[in-house]
């Protein structure tokens, strides 16, 4: 008798002290873009405005192209270059607040235009890498420091204003002399193991941080109003998973030796925490590290939090959304013939 209520004891225990809750997420498809209606060379972002519009940034053509709720093509505009309604490097797209879509680029500069495709103004900021605009005079991005990345919040003349979270430069380049002394960078990247800063907006709030760290500030109109953390450990890289990372580093031709036998010493005994986050209406999404990242059919799993970072479970996924909505979530992806897709799906959370 004394075992059996041992037993029962620590089978309590264990489901007391457990940190997951499992929900189940259901995909519905409506509809499909690319191919027939709308040839992508590339998809970088997707937005949502308040009528269910979507807007679709393509960095390899430079274009933006605007679809209904029901995916029907409404216009395409901008252009490569430096001009009204030109992007250099585009990387991100936003809704503000106040019903404008911001074009952030990687360096410089941050177009704003109306819904319907009209050019307001560009802003060009001295200062910060990875730009994305908050507000009418603040903008999230990073900076170099002389041996670490920063992650800051700077002002149209490019003041810094807060500094957030930080990335060494040793966790992702070495150097070394070449034949006439000089020394030399190089680098290497993987978003499984590589600490890099993550950050995504969806109206009123924005979220950030750094991959290596469960540590995620909530922000609304630059400030931070919380952070959501986690008590939990970071996946382990397994042998097989040791063994595909050091084959990615020999195959990578720009990469000398040298650098070769350097990266491969670097490779870490941990993952990430994540590689991605999401704000939705309702939701921050965290995307974290694939638990066998040599298999292609591995879910992703996320931890699922309310707008009050409230836990609210874990669940799993097949494709990383590019964007979430209250009711729709957009993957994007490649048919039998090699072509990018959009597909729009609802989804609920149970």
């Amino acid at each position: 008798m004394k075992w059996k209520i041992a037993v029962l004891f620590f089978l309590s225990m264990a489901l007391t002290l457990s940190p997951e809750r499992l929900l189940n997420l259901k995909l519905s498809e409506q509809w499909v873009l690319g191919k027939k209606n709308v040839l992508f060379g590339g998809i970088a972002s997707v937005c949502e405005d308040s009528s269910g519009n979507l807007f679709v940034l393509d960095d390899k053509i430079v274009k933006v192209h605007k679809f209904s709720k029901n995916g029907e093509r409404l216009l395409s505009f901008g252009n490569r270059g430096e001009g009204p309604a030109c992007f250099l490097s585009p990387h991100s797209l936003f809704i503000t607040p106040e019903g404008n879509l911001i074009v952030n680029e990687t360096r410089e500069f941050v177009s704003l235009f109306d819904l319907s495709g009209k050019f307001l103004k560009r802003i060009k900021v001295p200062t910060g890498l990875g730009l994305c605009l908050l507000n009418n005079d603040l903008f999230f991005g990073w900076i170099w420091k002389p041996d670490s990345k920063q992650q800051v919040l700077i002002n149209q003349k490019g003041e810094v204003l807060k500094s957030f979270f930080s990335v060494p430069g040793i966790s992702f380049s070495v150097t070394a002399a070449d034949e006439t002394g000089r020394m030399i960078r190089f680098n290497f990247f993987r978003e499984e193991y590589t600490p890099f800063f993550v950050f995504s907006q969806n109206r009123d709030y924005s979220v950030l941080g750094v991959t290596d760290k469960y540590e995620i500030l909530l922000m609304k109109g630059g400030e931070v109003i919380s952070t959501i953390t986690r008590d939990i450990k970071p996946g382990a890289i397994s042998g097989d998973e040791r063994e595909y990372f050091k084959r990615v580093i020999n195959a990578d031709n720009k990469l000398p030796d040298f650098a070769r036998k350097k990266f491969t010493k670097k490779i870490p005994g941990y993952k990430n925490y994540f590689n991605h986050l999401s704000v939705s209406d309702k939701y921050i999404w965290v995307f974290r590290i694939k638990e066998d990242i040599t298999g292609d059919s591995a879910l992703i799993p996320v931890d699922l939090f309310g707008l009050d970072t409230e836990f609210k479970g874990k669940l799993f996924i097949r494709e990383l959304p590019y964007f979430i909505s209250d009711r729709y979530l957009y993957i994007v992806d490649t048919d039998a013939d090699e072509d990018i897709i959009l597909t729009k799906y609802t989804y609920i959370i149970e």
